[in-house]
C-alpha cells in the first residue's frame, strides 16, 4: 500500500533560491544600467575634472621681493641684468629689472621719466652708462678694485706665515667685475651635509667649521685639497647663553679680558690650515665693543681675519674691526635663516643687487640639502649676470676700498 507523506519546505532551501533570484535580477539591472552609460554616456564627464592655468594674463599684485633692509634709505638697482632666456632653469625669466626703494619693490610701478637705465649697456662685462665711455668705465673699475692705504698697510704688515696670506684662496678680478661671497657654516656635525658642501660647491664657495668637529684637521684639509677657503667658528655668547649645553671657550661679555684672550687662543689652536674665523652665535657679544676690541685686535696680531654671519644684529665689529685696521667682512643676510626655496631666492637677489650697487656682497648660509642644490644652480647663472663668484677674502680685502663695500643693517627675522 502507498501512501504520500506532505512536507514543508526547507527553510534553508527556501533562503537559497530567494537569495540567487535576488542576486540574478540585481546582476540584470546592473548590467542593463552600465550597458545603457556605455552607449549612452559622456567619457569626459566620468570623473572630477580639474582646469589649471598655467599662465595669469595679469598680475594684479607687484611681486613680493623683500630684501629684508632696515632703515636703509639707498635705492639698489639691478640694472639691465643678462639672464639667458633659453636657460633651462630659469625658463622665460624677465631681465629682473627690479628697483628697490625703501625695501619694497617697485618692479610694476609707473614709468618714471628718468629713462637713462633704459640706455644703460654691458660691453664687456662692464656697465656703460649714457654719457660714459668704455675706457672712463675701465678707468674706474681698475680705480674701485685698488686697494685704499689703510687696507694696502694692513695687506704690507701681514707675515707671509699668517694665516690670512697663507690660507687665503687665490682670487684675481681683472676685469673688477661685481663679486659675491658665500660662507657655508655649522659643518664637521653632520657627515652627509659636510661631504655635500666640500663635494657640491664650487671651490670659490667658503667653507667654515664648528669648533667641535670631530677630527677637525682631516675635515679641514679635505676642504682646502677640493679648493675651498676654510674658517673656523668662534663661539661668542647669545642671548639666551646657557639654555643649549654652550661650549666652554665661548667668549662672554662677562669674562675678563684674559679669560676671553685664553679661550679664543683654545679655538684657535685646535688645527691649522684656515684663513679667519667667523662667529657662531654672539647677538650678545657683538653688541659690546668693550668687550669685542680684545678680541679683534688678538686675531690682527696673528694674521687671523674676522668676519661676522647675516643673523646677528645691533654689531659693533664693524666700527672695532675698522678701528683696529683689522680684515673684517660682515654678511649682509643668511641666505636660509627661513629655509625654504621662495625665501632662499629672494636673499640671493638681495646678494645680487649688493653686488651691483656697491661692487661685493657677502652671505652665509647652512649646509641644508636645499640650500646647497639651489646655490649650485645659482652660482651657474651668475656668469651671464656679469657677476662673479669670490672667496670671502676677497670680501674683506675688498671692505676698505674706496668706500665699496656699504653694509645695510638687516633685520634677519625679515
Amino acid at each position: 500500500m502507498t501512501s504520500s507523506v506532505s512536507r514543508d519546505p526547507s527553510p534553508f532551501r527556501s533562503a537559497v533560491l530567494h537569495g540567487g533570484a535576488s542576486v540574478l535580477a540585481f546582476s540584470i539591472a546592473f548590467g542593463a544600467a552600465a550597458g545603457a552609460i556605455t552607449v549612452f554616456g559622456n567619457a569626459d564627464a566620468a570623473g572630477p575634472k580639474v582646469q589649471l592655468a598655467l599662465f595669469s594674463p595679469e598680475i594684479d599684485t607687484e611681486p613680493e621681493l623683500n630684501p629684508r633692509l632696515r632703515g636703509d634709505e639707498r635705492v639698489l638697482t639691478i640694472a639691465n641684468a643678462e639672464v639667458d632666456v633659453e636657460d633651462p632653469i630659469l625658463g622665460n625669466e624677465p631681465s629682473l629689472g627690479v628697483d628697490y626703494r625703501d625695501g619694497r619693490s617697485v618692479a610694476n610701478a609707473a614709468p618714471s621719466q628718468d629713462m637713462s637705465n633704459q640706455s644703460i649697456v654691458r660691453i664687456n662685462g662692464h656697465t656703460v652708462r649714457p654719457g660714459q665711455s668704455l675706457s672712463e668705465v675701465r678707468a674706474q673699475d681698475v680705480e674701485r678694485s685698488t686697494p685704499s692705504a689703510p687696507i694696502a698697510e694692513m695687506q704690507a704688515s701681514l707675515d707671509d706665515n699668517a694665516p690670512f696670506s697663507k690660507y687665503a684662496a687665490p682670487f684675481q678680478n681683472v676685469d673688477g667685475k661685481p663679486t659675491v661671497s658665500i660662507i657655508v657654516g655649522g659643518l664637521g656635525i653632520n657627515r652627509t651635509r659636510t661631504l655635500a658642501a666640500i663635494e657640491g660647491l664650487p671651490k670659490e664657495v667658503t667653507l667654515s667649521f664648528a669648533p667641535t668637529t670631530t677630527n677637525l684637521s682631516s675635515w679641514v684639509r679635505r676642504a682646502r685639497e677640493a679648493g675651498h677657503e676654510v674658517l673656523i667658528e668662534l663661539p661668542m655668547e647669545a642671548y639666551d647663553y646657557g639654555r643649549a649645553g654652550p661650549n666652554a671657550n665661548t667668549l662672554r661679555v662677562s669674562a675678563d679680558r684674559s679669560t676671553n684672550l685664553r679661550r679664543l687662543n683654545a679655538v684657535l689652536s685646535q688645527t691649522e690650515g684656515y684663513a679667519g674665523v667667523i662667529n657662531f652665535q654672539g647677538d650678545r657679544f657683538v653688541t659690546d665693543a668693550a668687550a669685542a676690541a680684545p678680541i679683534v685686535e688678538a686675531l690682527k696680531s696673528k694674521g687671523v681675519a674676522l668676519f661676522q654671519d647675516g643673523n646677528v644684529q645691533g654689531s659693533v665689529l664693524t666700527e672695532v674691526a675698522s678701528d683696529k685696521n683689522a680684515f673684517f667682512g660682515a654678511a649682509i643676510t643668511a641666505i636660509d635663516a627661513r629655509p625654504e626655496a621662495d625665501e632662499i631666492e629672494k636673499q640671493l637677489l638681495l646678494l645680487e643687487a649688493e653686488a651691483l650697487d656697491s661692487g661685493a656682497s657677502l652671505g652665509t648660509a647652512m649646509p641644508f640639502p636645499i640650500t646647497v642644490d639651489l646655490l649650485g644652480e645659482w652660482i651657474n647663472r651668475l656668469e651671464q649676470k656679469g657677476i662673479v663668484l669670490a672667496p670671502a677674502s676677497y670680501y674683506a680685502r675688498q671692505s676698505g676700498t674706496s668706500g665699496q663695500i656699504r653694509v645695510a643693517e638687516l633685520d634677519p627675522r625679515g
